[in-house]
């Protein structure tokens, strides 16, 4: 039987970090455990529920740390991640305003308006495209290194 010094146990696990299944595992329960204990007990379930929120917090705020640690140390990635997200003058603008209408209620001579097949086919073209350019350069790379896949691959054991 698990006695509440568990359940405080699990519930301080999950302040550091919000996640219920990493909270579990350092506390020594089953996650069906956690999930029966919400079921059964309405204060528990509200306790639990602040608690995710408040680890939450608390490994975001880990997390950017660690962000801007790797800013500091010059990590280029970091700094892009910062700049991109955080500058504005780097943001990319992200806010897309998508309108699915059907075919019959696409207004005449409004040439930004697509379907969703055409959005679809174009995606598709562009995936056929970028995979034609792969072939043609990968072709005349192994060209240009005497490979051919025609050739035949012969191993030591295959020349006796």
């Amino acid at each position: 039987m698990i006695d509440e010094k568990t359940k405080q146990k699990f519930i301080k696990e999950l302040e550091k970090s919000g996640n219920v299944w990493f909270s579990c595992l350092k506390s020594g329960i089953h996650r069906s455990t956690y999930y029966r204990w919400i079921k059964e007990d309405k204060k528990f379930k509200k306790l639990a529920e602040k608690t995710i929120n408040h680890g939450r917090e608390n490994i975001c705020d880990i997390a950017e740390h660690a962000l801007m640690v790797n800013v500091k140390n010059q990590e280029m990635s970091a700094i892009k991640y910062v700049l991109g997200h955080l500058c504005p003058r780097y943001k990319n603008n992200r806010n897309r305003n998508v309108v699915i209408l059907h075919k019959k209620e696409i207004i005449p001579g409004q040439s930004d308006q697509k379907t969703l097949e055409d959005i679809i086919q174009e995606a598709d073209e562009d995936i056929k495209n970028a995979q034609a350019k792969w072939d043609k350069e990968h072709e005349n790379k192994n060209k240009k290194n005497g490979l051919n896949h025609s050739t035949p691959i012969i191993l030591d054991d295959d020349k006796k």
